[in-house]
């Protein structure tokens, strides 16, 4: 018996598995996009879609949505890229994001009769967003999977003249760090996931590999996935990379969740007033 081809043979199924976990997620995770002074799509986050009782959202980081200002924002139509189409109209609402341990939160409400880059991507919903805040579990039945879309020139190809992006999602497979390390970083648990992630311990296709800079992954979904099924909800929007600390940090749910409500009821309620 040859056990280091048993063990290679487990570890590309288990690869595969994961690469197809993913491109299924990456039909709700988004790259946004502004044009810069030329013209030309410069990407400046990730985003992921909601959809709450029929109302469509999309969670980022505030970061994200101050760094384009007042600038149209873009995306593909598709999870591997394709034809960069403008967003419709959307009205949001951001928490502050000036002190490093801020939320960080957005949240975009979309029209649902004008979805535009976004008519043809699956939108989570149910079972797929973690409404109940679950205690994190470090057990070795999960993982947390971050995925997003790096700005690194190497993950992505754009036909400036088309304005056609072909692009590559970044994913890592990790888990949250103990207790402690919260304290270290001076940071809520209650209000974010702090998750392993050290770049020179990167293996893809059992291959030590330099990961792309994180840069664009911000506003991407962090997932706590069953190892039997993967499958599990959407638990965190990504909005850190402390690259000293080792750690890629995220904040709940929770809060985006709280935030599409508020803006949701006062959608509502300026509605009822046009009437």
């Amino acid at each position: 018996m040859d056990l280091k081809a048993i063990m290679d043979e487990a570890a590309a199924r288990r690869e595969e598995q994961e690469r197809g976990m993913a491109e299924r997620l990456q039909e709700s995770v988004a790259p946004l996009f502004i044009l810069d002074s030329d013209g030309h799509p410069d990407r400046i986050g990730s985003c992921v879609l909601v959809c709450l009782d029929s109302d469509f959202f999309a969670f980022t980081a505030a970061h994200v949505i101050e760094t384009a200002g007042s600038a149209p924002l873009f995306a593909p139509s598709e999870g591997r890229g394709g034809k960069l189409r403008r967003l419709p109209p959307c009205t949001g609402r951001l928490s502050p994001s000036k002190r490093e341990n801020d939320l960080d939160v957005a949240v975009l409400a979309l029209p649902a009769d004008k979805l535009g880059a976004f008519e043809r991507r699956i939108f989570l919903t149910g079972e797929e967003i973690d409404h109940d805040d679950e205690p994190d579990d470090r057990g070795l039945a999960s993982f947390y999977l971050v995925l997003g879309y790096s700005a690194s020139r190497t993950q992505v190809k754009i036909s400036r003249g088309k304005r056609q992006i072909h692009q590559q999602s970044f994913r890592s497979s990790t888990n949250p760090v103990e207790p402690s390390e919260y304290l270290q970083e001076n940071l809520s648990q209650a209000d974010h996931i702090a998750l392993d992630f050290d770049h020179k311990e990167i293996v893809v296709q059992r291959k030590r590999l330099n990961p792309p800079k994180l840069q664009g992954v911000s506003g991407g979904g962090i997932f706590h996935i069953s190892r039997e099924t993967k499958r599990g909800p959407l638990v965190a929007i990504a909005t850190q990379n402390r690259r000293n600390s080792r750690l890629i940090v995220g904040t709940r749910i929770k809060h985006f969740l709280s935030m599409a409500r508020e803006l949701k009821a006062t959608l509502a309620e300026h509605s009822s007033d046009e009437r």
